[in-house]
């Protein structure tokens, strides 16, 4: 395709999706995974929001008896949360979800958003939990679903040991039982592609499962979770395997979301333990006792891919072993909450790391432990926050920050971070620029304005400081993230959106065989997306976008894209077809563009534009019956600048990578 041709149908990509009358088809999911899907977060970890989303959507939250945390999940800033416990405390349970427009802080957007998540209703039943009651009462979920590239890559054609065991499908099956919110219980098996599957080389089927069983309100005890779980305690120094949505994603409130004791029901194989974790209430109190033996990938140090493919990769599976055990304690009064966390794991056998020097103060051998305190405090609309955690080394993290709510449409956050060079703690997960809390100094700032219903702004950055080396520099850097949006909704027909990004890092340049200099690296991206709807079935969506870096002597290069996505979604059919067209052309790595897709439920899905070439995707959804759904998906790559696709095990001999999935749900 030559480039004349090309900007034609860029240009006419994005004009014929003006020239059509429409209704905005909102969707809340897609807009919350459109935040995050050119961050630093991993895929598993945005699998575990889709989960979490999901979640939510099949068991959604009353209004009536929500507590903070549920309602922060929905995105509620904390002057919407005072506002509605405020107001039904001053005037009684809502009747109708729709008496939210009577509320200070909720317009028709926020109403809309997370309408498809809650209801209204009397204060939650308590049914008995007897066994006859379970068994009549409960709802079931079976899920079953295939995944597979056509392409055939090196791994599954080498003849020595270093192929893959098993076949090129990746398989999946969930079985989700919940008896209204009182006992939840799953079974998930996932087998990755060119993993071994029900053979001598793995004879129990699939590589990972994940078993849970929840009870709840069982006298005073509010939560007792067996099998596999993860925990989040205050702003994730001590213990944060929980997600939430707080760094840089158009989300102003910045303070970590405390999910307490979450049943992991996810395909992700690291970032959660393995035992019993329960939820004491004694008064204004809340006592959690948790405690975790589970094995682990090893290789000096731990591996948290989750791919058992080839037999080194075998080898390696579950060749360590994790305890862990902690405490954690909250009071909550009003405004005010204090917490104290105390943490104890160990391995079998140490942990190791190279000799690099950005690794001088990672954790090293068997045992460690963390102790941390933390806090909140809510006066109307200023919320304070902040934990300090000490690690075995008596090495030090903190963090701080405050939230206000300027105006019921207006939210300013911001938050100052030190997490020692020396500080180790392998289950922190508290807002960073760099995946470990270490070697981090920063300033988080964040500010967020609803203009009207039809017009909201936002602005997010991000200051950082390495005192001791990285992996990318050696010496101290800096560095700092820009993030700001325009969001214009004139009617229900009708959003557009103008995004910009900057990252701007310090790292090595090497200038001869001898010397490095530190040097600046900063990509820009401005991302301009268009949504038309033609009638309540069919919609348009349209979205260009523009990447520019530079580096050392001044080296630049850029990249583009766009594409056209057509939506339909009938109702008295139930079928649902998305089909996406996207041109990309880049220079190098670093303005790609990772961009979400639709995929089969409770998968996420994000291309990586990154060459010159083609991406095509078909995505369609239907309901047979009234309890089954069945989904299907086919996408494909075309390269124009390669013959060659990825390396190693994964290189495919072929300009072209195609990939299929289909899923089928049933509940009963």
């Amino acid at each position: 395709m030559n480039k004349r041709k090309t900007y034609i149908l860029i240009c006419f990509m994005f004009f014929v999706s003006f020239k059509c009358n429409a209704q905005e088809i909102n969707s809340f999911i897609e807009n919350r995974l459109r935040q995050i899907e050119e961050s630093d977060i991993s895929n598993q970890d945005k699998e575990l929001l889709v989960e979490q989303l999901y979640n939510l959507y099949t068991n959604p939250i009353n209004l009536n008896d929500a507590d903070e945390n549920q309602l922060q999940i929905l995105g509620l800033d904390d002057f919407q949360i005072f506002s509605l416990q405020h107001y039904i405390k001053e005037t009684g349970e809502l009747l109708s979800i729709y008496e939210l427009k009577y509320i200070n802080g909720f317009d028709s957007t926020t109403i809309n958003n997370i309408s498809p998540f809650v209801h209204v209703s009397q204060p939650k039943y308590k049914p008995p939990l007897r066994l006859d009651s379970v068994f009549k009462h409960s709802s079931h979920e079976i899920r079953l679903q295939y995944k597979q590239v056509l392409e055939k890559s090196r791994g599954y054609t080498r003849t020595d040991n270093k192929g893959y065991l098993g076949k090129g499908f990746a398989t999946t099956f969930r079985y989700y039982m919940d008896y209204f919110d009182r006992m939840h219980f799953s079974i998930v098996g996932d087998k990755d592609a060119g993993e071994p599957f029900f053979n001598s080389m793995q004879k129990k089927g699939f590589d990972y499962y994940a078993i849970q069983l929840t009870l709840k309100d069982i006298g005073f005890i509010e939560q007792v979770t067996l099998g596999d779980y993860r925990l989040n305690f205050g702003e994730g120094l001590a213990i944060g395997q929980g997600f939430s949505l707080n760094y840089l994603t158009t989300d102003a409130n910045i303070k970590k979301r405390n999910f307490g004791i979450q049943p992991h029901r996810s395909t992700t194989e690291y970032g959660y333990n393995r035992g019993i974790a329960t939820n004491i209430k004694i008064g204004k109190s809340n006592l959690f006792l948790f405690a975790s033996y589970d094995k682990v990938d090893y290789s000096g140090s731990i591996l948290t891919e989750g791919l058992h493919r080839t037999a080194s990769e075998l080898e390696k599976k579950d060749s360590n072993a994790n305890r862990m055990a902690g405490v954690h304690w909250t009071y909550q009064n009003k405004g005010l909450q204090i917490g104290a966390t105390a943490l104890y794991y160990d391995y079998k056998y140490p942990i190791k790391h190279s000799n690099a020097t950005y690794q001088k103060y990672y954790f090293e051998g068997k045992h460690n432990n963390v102790l941390a305190t933390d806090f909140s405090y809510l006066y109307k609309r200023l919320r304070l926050f902040g934990e300090i955690a000490v690690s075995r080394n008596k090495a030090f993290a903190y963090i701080a920050g405050l939230q206000i709510n300027l105006a019921y449409k207006t939210t300013l956050s911001l938050a100052y971070r030190d997490y020692g060079s020396k500080f180790q703690n392998f289950y922190s997960g508290a807002i960073g620029a760099q995946s470990r809390n270490m070697n981090e100094k920063g300033v988080n700032i964040n500010f967020a304005h609803r203009i009207n219903d039809h017009l909201s702004y936002y602005a997010g950055t991000d200051f950082f400081h390495f005192p001791f080396n990285t992996y990318r520099s050696s010496s101290p850097a800096n560095g700092f993230k820009i993030r700001s949006e325009i969001r214009y909704t004139p009617n229900d027909n009708n959003m557009l959106r103008l995004t910009y990004k900057l990252n701007n890092r310090q790292e090595d340049e090497k200038i001869s065989d001898n010397q490095k200099i530190l040097t600046d690296n900063t990509v820009q991206q401005l991302q301009f997306s268009y949504i038309y709807s033609i009638n309540e079935y069919f919609q348009l969506q349209s979205r260009l976008g523009y990447s520019f870096s530079s580096t050392y002597q001044s080296n630049q290069n850029n990249g583009y894209f766009a594409y056209l996505e057509t939506i339909y979604k009938g109702k008295r059919i139930p079928l649902q077809v998305n089909l996406r067209y996207a041109y990309f052309n880049t220079t190098d790595y670093d303005n790609h563009f990772s961009i979400y897709e639709y995929n089969l439920p409770l998968n996420y899905s994000s291309a990586i534009l990154n060459g010159n070439g083609h991406r095509l995707y078909l995505y369609i959804k239907t309901k047979p019956w009234k309890n089954m759904e069945l989904s299907a998906r086919y996408a494909v790559y075309i390269y124009e600048d390669r013959d060659e696709i990825s390396s190693g095990n994964d290189l495919i001999a072929s300009s072209h990578k195609q990939d299929i999935g289909i899923q089928l749900f049933v509940r009963f």
